[in-house]
């Protein structure tokens, strides 16, 4: 079924989404993914791979993006990303949002995932029913491994710090760019735009990042949630900060090319590595 779902095409978002179809790109999120193996120990990665079955974590790390081709997924899709505007904090948009019964954004996604692994009833109850309301099946038959498939991704979308974005601009999607002279928006160049312009695989720059950021695995593994989002949230607001600077005078958009690639790939590579050193942290406490 996972084979199936990768060859089909992604929709472009909704008037009113906040996020493209790709979050990350897909090599994001297989970096991401394939860091935290990595840095599995050799039990919780025996563990791993008999709850994926015939899949990697890197494979099945991209699977929540394809199911949006699907409109009976789309109850997933506030799932991607929060919403963090100048005069809130992650917190107080938390604090709001538990008072609705339902999951409104990433990080109480995050927390539904890890409840249903670690098998709590109520957690389970409430993604089976949401499921059989929308019509649709778990990945692979296992709601175990739909749970990883989408914890996996959704940590690594909190640390794309446009998916912890304002909503007037819908997370940088309504801002439009030069990308190397190719008309993009703010979001995709971070989504995909700088991984892909890196030209390096997967496993190859998840290699890279993992022994350039090993040092600093202790200090990210240990933070919560809501710093994750918090952090997003400071990057986001340099990336911001440096749009006017690197406007170019014919087109009257922000330029982004070799010296933005520059400056900006290693806060990249920090997320990347950051997100894959937690997503190990997560998966050793669930198993």
């Amino acid at each position: 079924m996972l084979g199936l779902l990768l060859g089909l095409l992604c929709l472009t978002a909704k008037a009113g989404e906040h996020h493209a179809c790709k979050r990350w790109g897909q090599n994001g999120h297989r970096i991401v993914a394939q860091i935290a193996y990595d840095n599995l120990s050799e039990k919780v990665k025996k563990k791993v791979d008999e709850a994926l079955g015939d899949e990697y974590l890197a494979q099945v790390a991209t699977w929540p993006d394809f199911i949006r081709s699907e409109t009976s997924w789309d109850f997933t899709k506030p799932w991607h990303y929060i919403t963090i505007d100048p005069d809130k904090t992650v917190e107080e948009v938390m604090q709001e949002a538990a008072g609705n019964n339902s999951i409104d954004n990433v990080l109480e996604a995050i927390a539904l995932m890890q409840g249903i692994l670690q098998d709590n009833k109520a957690d389970i109850q409430m993604m089976e029913d949401m499921m059989a309301k929308n019509n649709v099946e778990s990945l692979n038959g296992s709601l175990e491994t739909t749970a990883l498939a989408f914890l996996i991704h959704f940590i690594g979308d909190v640390h794309q710090p446009m998916h912890v974005g304002k909503n007037e601009d819908l997370g940088g999607n309504k801002i439009s760019v030069l990308f190397f002279d190719d008309r993009s928006n703010l979001h995709s160049v971070w989504d995909q735009g700088m991984i892909e312009n890196e030209g390096l695989d997967f496993k190859t720059f998840s290699g890279f990042i993992d022994k350039h950021h090993r040092n600093r695995k202790q200090e990210w593994e240990n933070a919560v949630p809501v710093t994750w989002a918090e952090e997003s949230v400071a990057h986001r607001e340099d990336i911001y900060n440096t749009l006017y600077n690197n406007t170019d005078r014919d087109s009257g958009l922000p330029s982004m090319s070799y010296n933005y690639q520059h400056d900006f790939i290693p806060v990249v590579e920090e997320r990347l590595a950051a997100a894959g050193y937690r997503a190990a942290a997560v998966l050793e406490e669930l198993y």
